[in-house]
């Protein structure tokens, strides 16, 4: 599949909002002019993620959503205040059945005039329980997220268990294959802090079968959109390079899943040492990351770690060159708004 000329990445929903961060090159903020100026709006943080994804090539343009955060409040504020239009998307793509990752996503649908095309995974419908080490339980927690619910507010469901090609140089994985070995799955259901999962009657552990994740293929690389990354962030990158057949990782942006209840801490460091092996040229890790493991990547590869919060836009272009100059030079130079 060829890629296309450019990409713009918008993270319309993320856990932290941070006004006084400086726009760098490549790179715009919701600042502080935002913050004071009383005709604009500031944008909304939430436990969720949404990125919108522009990509363009020629004269032409698609657009796609991954994922819709929490809730629809959220999403629709944050999306006007972006100047993103609900009704200009083309496709979107929900990484699994968890609500920080489609709790908007019928908001949006009774916002539009148009029917819009919906790719999941069939497993992402089954009801979900958390177990925690408190003892607190959150049944069937993902009862929001029904077909019927989709299907009534034109959301068209495609549900497939391969990769599935969404849109020009934008393919949606599927599963993903889980093969590195510190990223194993908790399959325990005693276990202290647990996933459910009721399956075809049977109560499981929740190895969340449905996450995936949008790859996006730009000129000779591609940029990985990850979710939460149940999967692993290292097997999510690894099964993107497999199925399109390019070594070349601009970027890894989204959930690494290494804040979870429990995660040790030799899964970060095991973590970071194969981002530096897999030469991921921007490496952008938020949402259920946990700001912990996020502050131990951004001191381990400061030179290609970019802190992307609700607000801000990454522009990137084809070609040889690193995508985004994120060494501490460009920061000292970059302007405050």
């Amino acid at each position: 599949m060829p890629g296309v000329d450019r990409v713009k990445l918008t993270m319309v929903t993320d856990n932290h909002v941070d006004m006084l961060l400086a726009d760098l090159p490549n790179v715009t903020r919701t600042g502080l002019a935002h913050h004071f100026d009383p005709k604009t709006q500031c944008v909304l943080g939430e436990n969720g993620i949404a990125l919108h994804v522009e990509v363009s090539w020629g004269r032409y343009t698609y657009r796609a959503l991954f994922d819709t955060g929490m809730s629809a409040n959220v999403l629709l504020h944050n999306l006007s205040t972006l100047h993103l239009a609900a009704n200009e998307l083309d496709h979107v793509v929900l990484s699994h059945g968890h609500p920080d990752h489609y709790g908007g996503l019928q908001g949006l649908l009774d916002a539009r005039e148009a029917p819009l095309p919906i790719s999941v995974h069939p497993d992402a419908f089954a009801p979900r329980y958390l177990r925690l080490a408190s003892g607190q339980v959150a049944p069937y927690f993902n009862y929001g997220l029904t077909k019927e619910s989709v299907t009534s507010r034109g959301g068209m469901l495609v549900e497939h268990t391969q990769p599935l090609e969404i849109g020009p140089g934008l393919i949606a994985t599927g599963p993903i294959p889980r093969e590195t070995d510190f990223e194993v799955p908790p399959t325990d259901l005693s276990a202290p802090n647990a996933l459910l999962h009721v399956r075809e009657g049977k109560v499981e552990a929740d190895v969340v079968p449905d996450d995936q994740a949008l790859v996006i293929q730009l000129g000779d690389g591609i940029i990985v959109l990850a979710g939460c990354s149940h999967a692993g962030i290292i097997n999510t990158i690894n099964y993107a390079k497999r199925i399109t057949g390019v070594e070349r990782v601009i970027g890894a942006f989204g959930g690494f899943h290494l804040g979870f209840p429990g995660s040790p801490k030799a899964k970060t460091e095991k973590t970071i040492q194969a981002l530096k092996d897999l030469d991921v040229e921007v490496i952008a890790p938020s949402h259920c990351t946990g700001m912990e493991a996020i502050m131990d990547i951004a001191r381990a590869i400061p030179g290609r770690f970019l802190l992307n919060v609700t607000g801000s836009a990454v522009s990137l272009q084809a070609g040889p060159t690193l995508a985004v100059d994120l060494d501490a030079e460009a920061r000292e130079g970059a302007t405050r708004k």
